[in-house]
């Protein structure tokens, strides 16, 4: 970052609403991706069919849910590091004991909730991944941090040894499918091919936390300092672009859905491009993006609004496919025209409820835990 202070950043250890409130965003769009868009056809008239097929079209593209993981992922590493980079040290105990009451606790609950359901652990199994990839962060934060002089080297050298994994595994090995990357790389090689965008996360809370720390001559190294300062320079750019990026953003996401496909959407010349290659690829937007918002003040009053809704976005992408599961024992019609706002209201009223009863007690625990470190700051909502 720049020598200077950033006048667009806000409170240095204040977390911005905004990010609450993308959280929500994300986790909505997680929902919309597994749920699928409704049949649009059946809810307009006959003669208007071809508009609902590209409803439907658009839609299925626009809702990308693994570009909206990969935000979640940024985000983490960017509330690991802003809640905990004023500790001289982490007391291992607590520091543990903290993240893993939230994050594991309500998994576990969960797990035991849909035991009894007869599918209820192969919905659960879709968001599963994401939550192993998050686990392997926490546990390594401890010692990423002692070594962030290097964080630049640390974004740029984990991007290519992934970068390395994923050619060797297409070239010579056997994914399990064209678009499995959990499948084909495991929990260990999943966590490294987004590592980049959780450590870039981190980054961005290290940069907006003490601008003076950028003058200390090799407080971080030569090539830390060039990546920090590109990222200033960006996110000042961009500040006065936001709505432009926010579109970029949301665009990207569907281009690698479409990447992805073989629909109509996509000229036939294209080749199917997938997401171990395209999404490792969004994560740097997603930085970017990320870096941009927290740099510039939130004065709109829908991100206030939408932060609410946001402190039970893990909730909202833990719980949703629990609606699918509860119906498929029930009579429901699956087919009928109005299935699909059935089955999304249901899962925002069974999430809103496991937020309620199980994730807010969760979060406490793990506040008072992390109240056991001498001068700590609030807990993250991460």
């Amino acid at each position: 970052m720049a020598t200077t202070s950033n006048p667009l950043a806000s409170a240095n250890l204040k977390k911005s609403p905004k990010l609450d409130a993308i959280r929500f965003l994300a986790a909505v769009w997680v929902l919309m991706y597994h749920f699928r868009p409704p049949e649009f056809k059946e809810l307009i008239p006959h003669r208007l069919a071809f508009l609902g097929n590209a409803l439907w079209s658009g839609s299925t593209a626009l809702f990308a849910g693994p570009a909206a993981v990969i935000v979640f992922f940024v985000i983490s590493g960017y509330c690991i590091h802003n809640a905990y980079q004023r500790d001289v040290s982490l007391k291992p105990i607590n520091y543990y004991g903290s993240r893993f009451v939230r994050i594991g606790l309500p998994l576990v609950i969960l797990l035991c909730l849909v035991q009894p359901l007869p599918t209820g652990q192969n919905y659960l199994e879709s968001v599963l991944w994401s939550l192993y990839c998050e686990m392997v962060y926490y546990a390594v934060y401890p010692l990423l941090r002692a070594r962030f002089r290097y964080i630049g080297e640390m974004i740029v050298g984990s991007a290519i040894v992934a970068g390395a994994m994923v050619a060797v595994v297409r070239l010579v090995g056997h994914p399990a499918c064209h678009g499995c990357v959990y499948e084909t790389y495991g929990v260990p090689g999943t966590a490294l091919l987004y590592a980049a965008g959780w450590i870039s996360g981190c980054l961005i809370a290290e940069t907006q936390r003490d601008t003076t720390q950028f003058n200390v001559r090799g407080a971080y190294s030569p090539f830390t300092m060039i990546i920090s300062r590109g990222l200033d320079l960006s996110t000042r750019f961009l500040a006065r672009h936001l709505v432009a990026l926010r579109a970029t953003v949301v665009m990207a996401g569907a281009a690698i859905m479409i990447l992805l496909s073989g629909s109509n959407l996509k000229p036939a010349f294209v080749p199917i491009v997938t997401p171990d290659i395209t999404l490792p690829l969004f994560q740097f937007l997603a930085a970017i993006w990320i870096a941009t918002e927290t740099a510039t003040p939130s004065e709109a009053s829908v991100w206030t609004k939408l932060a609410a809704l946001g402190a039970w976005s893990y909730s909202l992408y833990l719980c949703h496919k629990m609606a699918l599961a509860l119906l498929e024992m029930t009579q429901f019609d699956s087919t009928s025209r109005f299935a699909w706002f059935v089955q999304v209201a249901l899962a925002f009223v069974i999430s809103y409820a496991f937020y309620r009863m199980i994730e807010r007690p969760s979060h406490l625990v793990s506040q008072r835990l992390r109240k056991y470190t001498s001068d700590a700051p609030p807990a993250p909502a991460a």
